[in-house]
């Protein structure tokens, strides 16, 4: 759970001309309310609220039909769940979020919540696991963040927030199994605006304010190199403007999944997650078939299953394996599945260097090196093939005595 603390305002930490600059043309938000000022009026008002119930409750049902679900053991039977992603309570709470805008699906126009209430920074460490939100310039601070240890910072993607199953269950894991601080970026509201917006807009503002914040942690004394990004889907390619504005001085990056859209490299490197962002940078790709990155550029770029969609087990979404009842989407969102098990010492996704997947399945690289999905990598760079299994942990058999790696 999240816990609030108080604190003061964010203070610059970066000139301006170093950090990315956001498109600045947007489109203002313009209150198209219904004046009723006759009965003709009225009654016009009155089927127009119908209508737009009508549509709420039916897009309400679409959503339970195509629930989203981002932990394991949380098929589409299990949507009562209060325990997992996507249940019937959460679904309530993102369409209201949705189409509170004139009972549209998706936010539009110009942002005007203060960047320290739309970004926020929930902190905890190995000896203090509680997460509690963080401000700099805050004594308090030091109660959540050690400047002496190394620190993990997760940033979540579009239509996501920092209270989803998988970024907890990931936060929780990581200060399980090492000796780290631990931070969730929060952008919850910027995340539910159309993904054009975001993705061209907000994301710029969030890495801007995250730079910020990780400015404040290395004047305390915590060494860029000792600082890893961990985003998934639009928060990889916010990862990657954060290591962009410190010139690649970051520790090391993971990219899940990283989307294509609107990220091409005709865009800028400056906006697109690449390995020029960090020392070290590993994206592992589900959806190269269907939006994501198809030609990634980090140093190890990992492929379960070929890096496309469908994943194993999103095949037949309906079960306790699967993370939402779509193909697609349960695809990507099972990368973030992937690499919260990654953790865990035991579960080892071992990928082979290769060419291609058809040359992987073919067994032409069989003599090549192996290699290791997420933290435990050896980091000798390259691009590597993997099969998964269709149930949970999803590791494969053939994985299982891999012993693991750590990488300081």
């Amino acid at each position: 759970m999240l816990t609030s603390g108080k604190g003061n305002a964010m203070t610059s930490y970066i000139s301006n001309s170093f950090l990315i600059q956001p498109n600045t043309k947007q489109s203002e938000f313009i209150d198209q309310s219904v004046q009723v000022g006759s009965v003709k009026h009225n009654r016009y008002s009155c089927k127009i609220y119908v209508c737009k119930f009508t549509m709420f409750v039916t897009c309400f049902l679409i959503f339970i039909l195509s629930t989203p679900i981002a932990e394991i053991n949380c098929g589409l039977f299990n949507i009562f769940d209060p325990k997992v992603d996507g249940n019937v309570y959460q679904m309530w709470d993102l369409l209201f979020l949705l189409t509170k805008n004139n009972i549209k699906f998706l936010l539009s126009g110009k942002d005007s919540t203060p960047i320290e209430q739309a970004v926020t920074f929930w902190c905890a460490n190995s000896e203090s696991r509680v997460l509690q939100q963080a401000f700099p310039n805050n004594s308090r601070i030091k109660h959540n963040i050690n400047p002496t240890k190394p620190m993990h910072i997760i940033t979540h993607g579009w239509l996501d927030n920092p209270n989803r199953n998988w970024v907890q269950a990931t936060a929780r894991n990581l200060l399980e199994h090492l000796d780290t601080n631990v931070c969730i970026v929060g952008w919850r509201n910027l995340a539910h605006y159309y993904y054009s917006l975001t993705a061209r807009v907000h994301t710029v503002k969030v890495s801007t304010h995250l730079t910020q914040f990780i400015g404040y942690l290395n004047d305390l004394g915590l060494p860029l190199k000792n600082i890893t990004l961990i985003g998934h889907s639009l928060g990889a390619h916010i990862s990657g403007q954060v290591g962009h504005n410190f010139h690649g001085q970051i520790g090391a990056i993971y990219g899940l999944d990283p989307p294509e859209l609107l990220f091409s490299v005709a865009r800028g490197h400056q906006f697109r997650l690449d390995r020029s962002d960090a020392r070290y940078v590993q994206m592992i790709i589900v959806t190269r078939n269907a939006g994501g990155l198809r030609r990634p550029d980090g140093h190890e770029n990992f492929f379960p299953n070929g890096g496309v969609f469908p994943q194993p087990n999103c095949v037949l979404p309906l079960f306790e394996s699967a993370e939402f009842s779509d193909l697609l989407f349960c695809s990507h969102l099972h990368v973030t599945t992937l690499f919260r098990l990654s953790i865990v010492p035991g579960n080892a996704f071992v990928g082979r260097e290769c060419e291609s997947y058809g040359a992987f399945l073919h067994k032409l690289c069989a003599s090549d090196r192996t290699n290791r999905l997420g933290i435990y990598s050896d980091r000798s760079g390259g691009d590597f093939y993997l099969k998964t299994s269709w149930f949970s942990p999803f590791v494969s058999s053939k994985n299982e005595r891999f012993l693991p790696k750590m990488v300081s």
